[in-house]
């Protein structure tokens, strides 16, 4: 179940070149230089983004006849089906739109930045524990159906479909150049927290959560992009007093049984 679903983080073999395309420009959307570095830059830059860019087309049926493939491949291989989740969605349709913009197909941005740390930009409650990521770029015009194959030709991307950890997903399509852009995010979510983090944390700043599978809070931490760890502590507030944080990310660790695990939360950042 968790005993390893946390680390997953599938990475495939991406055979095709990063796309030259025409410059797309909008004056409440730029991505010249990616997405911002802070979480509130990137939620800024996020937002704007979202309403649309200039040139780009989202494809939002596309996306729903994708999910709808992932979550009949995944019956027909005995895993549970997956929900929509916006956040998911939302990262997933990011990703897209930077890659469409600056030309490249991979994984991670051109800062670094995977999938993981996208949606932990995005959502600001759910807590994950298991995640994997698909991405697939196609000539305009491709079919759903086409587009699973190749996914499906992929050995990373394939086994995301039948990864029975997984219990939510967001799938994001978009059309560029002449391009088809696909990037479909899968998470398992262990844990809620009862009050939506603020992207930028107050002292006391409330970490009380709800866990699935008789998971129990044993204590939390905020580390940054590279995992160094810039806070922790135990039970379920932020201390009186925060240090100075431009950028760190949340994360639970639980117990089940003997065994630990760490939860994925939210970005966040602090000021003295």
């Amino acid at each position: 179940m968790l005993h390893y679903a946390y680390k997953i983080l599938s990475v495939s073999a991406l055979a095709f070149a990063a796309l030259s395309g025409p410059s797309f420009a909008d004056t409440a959307c730029d991505l010249s230089d990616g997405y911002g570095m802070t979480p509130t830059a990137f939620q800024k830059e996020a937002d704007a983004c979202l309403e649309g860019i200039n040139g780009i087309k989202t494809d939002t049926f596309l996306a729903n006849e994708l999910l709808r493939l992932a979550g009949e491949k995944r019956e027909t291989q005995g895993a549970q089906q997956v929900e929509s989740l916006s956040s998911l969605i939302d990262a997933a349709r990011l990703h897209a739109y930077d890659m469409a913009v600056r030309g490249y197909a991979a994984h991670e941005d051109l800062e670094g930045r995977t999938h993981l740390d996208r949606v932990r930009m995005m959502e600001r409650s759910r807590l994950i524990g298991a995640f994997g990521a698909n991405v697939v770029v196609v000539k305009a015009g491709t079919t759903a159906e086409d587009i699973q194959k190749a996914l499906l030709a992929d050995e990373a991307n394939a086994a995301n479909f039948k990864r029975k950890e997984f219990d939510h997903m967001g799938v994001a399509a978009i059309e560029a150049n002449g391009m088809i852009y696909v990037v479909e995010l899968f998470a398992r979510v262990d844990g809620r927290l009862d009050t939506p983090i603020p992207m930028v944390a107050a002292p006391r700043t409330n970490l009380a959560a709800n866990y699935s599978d008789k998971l129990e809070p044993v204590g939390w931490s905020v580390v940054s992009a590279s995992g160094e760890t810039l806070m922790r502590g135990i039970g379920d507030k932020m201390p009186a007093s925060l240090p100075n944080i431009s950028e760190g990310f949340l994360q639970v660790d639980v117990a089940l049984g003997k065994d630990v695990y760490t939860l994925k939360g939210p970005a966040i950042s602090s000021s003295l």
